[in-house]
Formats: C-alpha cells, structure tokens, sequence
C-alpha cells in the first residue's frame, strides 16, 4: 500500500470540478465532505467525497452537490481481491445499463493530470452534504416512518432482483477489466469449485496467523462440515453467474430524509439520493451471497435471510427464489462464514490506535464465525 495519505484538499477538488463541469455551471467548492465508509465495502483504497458547491459569486448557501470518488491507482494486494476504480466504474456501466437502478453515469480520469489518485465523478444533484444521511442513520434516527422503511425494503429488494436477473455473466468469479468468454485461470464455471476454493484460501490464511488476529478457529471441524457440504453438491445450484455486489449493505445507502416540517405519520421515504460505488468486492456468482440476503446479524446463524418486505421487492424486480429449502439456509450461514472471513482479512491483525468501528468490524467478524461454526455443526446439507 502506498505511504501516501488517501485524501485531497479543496483546491485539489476545485480543480477536478474545473475541469468537468461547463463553463454556465461554474461553480465554487463550498465544502468537501469525507464520506465515512465503515459498512462490509470499506477498503483502504477507495473514499467518497460529498462535494457542496456555490454558483460562482453567489453569497447564498450552496443548494447543488457532486460525489467524488478518488482511488489509489494500484489496489492494495489483500487476501481477497479488490477491484480497481476503472473495473468499479465498468461494473456500474453495466448495471446502469441493464437495470433500472438509479445509478447516475459519472466520469472517470486515469490521468493523474489534476490529483495523484484515479477518481469517478458523478453529475451534479439538487441537494447538498448537509440534507442526506446513510440508510442505517436514517433508521436511527427515528424520522423514518414504518411505512417509509417497508417502502425502502421493498426498493432495495427490487434493485437486488434487477441486478442478480439483468447483470450476468458466463463464468463464475471475479470481474475483470477485460471483456472475456473464458474464465481466468483461478475462476470457472461451476460455482461450488469457484466459492469453496475462494473459502479455503481465506481459510488458510487466517489459520497460518490465528495469534495476530486474536482468535482460533476449529479448523479441522470446518473442513469436514465443507466436505460434507460439497459432497451434498450444496453449492452446485446456481444455474446462471449473476453479478453479486457482495459486500453492499445499507450503509453504502444515501437517502433525503423528510422535511422537519412533516409529520411523521404522513411522510413520505426518504429519497435514495446516491448508492456508493462500493462495488470493489463484486464477483459472478450465487445471488444468495449477497449480504443484503444475511438479514437481522442478531440471528446470522439461523440464515432466515432478510424481511419478508425485502423478498417481496427481489421478486418483483426479477430475482428468483432464493430461500425455500433447509439446504439453502444452510448455504447462507457458510456465506456469512465467508463474509466474517472477508471482513476479518480486510482489516488485518490488530493493531494499536484503531478507530472504534473498525474493532467493532472486527468483533462483529469473530462472532459471527462463532455463531456459524456452531450452526452448521449440524445443519442440513439436503
């Protein structure tokens, strides 16, 4: 990773909106906001900006905004694999272009002519850093009536439904930058070969530096509930590789909340006002991997999935059946497995002086794999 500090200053973002924005729109760089990602997607490589923006010589308070996403030009090598910004903004191309998801076209610069990272630049939005919130802020907060967060959970259902029906592909595994009918050489076309070996490796990691992670896990046990697993052929499925975002959660959801003005009762939801391009942990594969399908975290071992609401939506926007049988709750607590295991590598072994969320990353990620280690002890494989 480099030493250099993943941030710009506001010169640095003025001249990237100089640059893009025509000449009538000219505008002034009021604020620039870092974004905080502490959702699964974070990586040390990829931060968002909010941009506030003021009409050149207006003293008026900015009313307009623009996302910047700025990214070191080289990913960082981690135990499971991270997308460059270039392979983000190609995925979000195809998912503008085959769902109705409302993901806005931005520009991308490689050029390294303005500032010292690659950087995705959305268009501008009629509102500004001050007057939206995460999703799971919003829920907070306590501005969110029942019925505008059932709305939500339909919506998202439905955007899940269109990306896993309209995005996909003929391998499974990792994207990649270059268009290809053949898979690499560490992906391929059955996805049980694909996600276990994927598993195993970060399996393996884990186990050869247990002490600096700060636990232990029963190895020998995992390997013999993964065997039985494959030899139920539990992963084998998948019909069609589907673009997972994987790692997306609500966090990586921006809405307007209602005015103060409203009464709670009768407001309306909040309008999703940016989806982050945290999409740098995507693969091709089995749309239950999503973490979006891990529902309540309180019950992760039980792999119930998410609300009735949210399935309701994944349906309706074209999403199959994805949680019918046993065996497939079974499957979602290993992807949950899967998921403590990314999460846990990401951060790496414990260090001093870490923010308050990253430890509770970390300690969401061992309990988790606690928890789904005991589960499927005995869950079903049939």
């Amino acid at each position: 990773m480099s030493d250099q500090a993943l941030s710009i200053d506001l010169d640095q973002a003025q001249r990237v909106v100089d640059k893009h924005f025509p000449h009538e729109h000219r505008s002034t760089v009021a604020a620039l906001i870092a974004l905080q990602d502490t959702g699964y997607s974070h990586t040390s490589d990829i931060k968002t900006y909010v941009v506030d923006l003021l009409k050149s010589g207006s003293t008026s308070a900015p009313t307009t905004s623009c996302f910047l996403t700025i990214a070191r030009p080289t990913p960082s090598v981690t135990p499971y694999h991270q997308s460059s910004l270039p392979l983000v903004a190609k995925l979000l191309s195809l998912i503008r272009t085959n769902t109705a998801i409302p993901i806005r076209e931005s520009t991308l610069d490689t050029s390294l002519s303005l500032i010292p990272f690659h950087y995705l630049l959305s268009p501008l939005s009629p509102f500004t850093s001050s007057s939206i919130v995460s999703l799971p802020a919003a829920r907070a907060s306590g501005q969110l009536s029942d019925k505008a967060q059932l709305s939500i959970d339909l919506l998202l259902g439905a955007f899940l439904g269109q990306l896993h029906n309209g995005v996909q592909n003929d391998w499974y595994g990792r994207p990649t930058l270059e268009d290809t009918q053949t898979p690499p050489s560490d992906m391929g076309y059955s996805w049980q070969e694909t996600f276990t070996g994927c598993l195993d490796e970060l399996l393996a990691h884990v186990e050869s530096d247990e002490a600096a992670y700060g636990m232990s896990l029963p190895y020998t046990d995992i390997r013999q509930y993964l065997s039985r697993a494959i030899g139920s052929f539990l992963f084998d499925d998948v019909e069609v590789p589907s673009l997972i975002w994987f790692t997306g959660s609500e966090d990586d959801i921006y809405i307007t909340l209602p005015s103060s003005s409203q009464v709670k009762e009768s407001a309306e939801p909040g309008t999703i006002a940016a989806i982050l391009p945290n999409v740098g942990h995507a693969l091709w594969g089995d749309p239950l991997l999503e973490a979006f399908m891990m529902g309540d975290t309180s019950r992760v071992a039980e792999g119930n999935g998410p609300s009735k609401a949210f399935m309701e939506g994944y349906v309706a926007g074209g999403g199959g059946p994805v949680l019918v049988f046993p065996r497939q709750k079974t499957k979602r607590i290993w992807y949950s497995v899967f998921l403590a295991l990314v999460v846990l590598t990401k951060y790496g072994p414990i260090r001093e002086g870490e923010e308050l969320w990253v430890k509770e990353k970390r300690k969401w990620a061992r309990e988790t794999l606690d928890v789904c280690i005991s589960a499927l002890k005995d869950a079903p494989c049939y």
